[in-house]
């Protein structure tokens, strides 16, 4: 499992298809390599069948929302018939996902994302996930808020992208794709951008 070098991070898209379809045009158009879901893909079954139609053949990660667990308990009892593409997608999520330092979460629920590190602040460039086994970056969903935050406090998305300091720790939730937001990582360059797709199927960084 990996992340890619150009990860696409969408949440809280509630099974609308056309906005999950413009922003997978758009992601093709960056290079995006991995889709990372965090959570709430759907409310329905048949919004289920219909999102991950779309989504096959993309490298796909993530976690699950309410939604998701549901159904795949549901199908997991017999109480519910999937098609094979749903049934491969729902195989792919986990409660929450930890890959290279980086956690994937559908609701942060008082994890220590962030703490005080005394080591980074005196030797700038030594503050690593693998030293102190914690997550360096957390995305989560959930609130259908875009927010950003280091260990110092919340971000100015003003300019619709930040830049990642390896001395700090982040919290990114990329706003909920039912309003058209979500999030690229370019890892190799450190930038998270942030789009938005409109109700006509255009796209802007706002």
């Amino acid at each position: 499992m990996s992340l890619g070098r150009v990860v696409a991070f969408l949440a809280d898209v509630h099974g609308e298809q056309e906005a999950l379809r413009r922003a997978l045009e758009l992601c093709r158009d960056e290079g995006v390599e991995t889709i990372a879901l965090l959570g709430d893909l759907f409310d329905r079954p048949d919004q289920a069948d219909r999102c991950a139609l779309l989504l096959a053949g993309w490298p796909v990660i993530g976690v699950y929302g309410n939604h998701e667990r549901e159904l795949a308990l549901a199908a997991r009892e017999g109480k519910l018939a999937l098609p094979e593409e749903t049934v491969r997608l729902l195989a792919t999520l986990r409660e929450r996902l930890v890959i290279d330092g980086v956690c994937l979460t559908h609701e942060v629920t008082g994890e220590d994302w962030a703490h005080d590190d005394a080591l980074g602040r005196i030797a700038p460039g030594t503050h690593s996930s693998s030293r102190d086994g914690r997550p360096r970056i957390t995305f989560a969903g959930h609130t259908h808020y875009r927010q950003a935050r280091d260990d110092r406090g919340p971000l100015d998305l003003s300019r619709g992208l930040i830049q990642l300091d390896p001395r700090r720790r982040y919290l990114i939730n990329p706003g909920a794709l039912t309003a058209g937001q979500f999030a690229i990582w370019h890892r190799n360059q450190g930038i998270v951008v942030f789009r938005q797709v409109d109700r006509v199927g255009r796209y802007r960084t706002p």
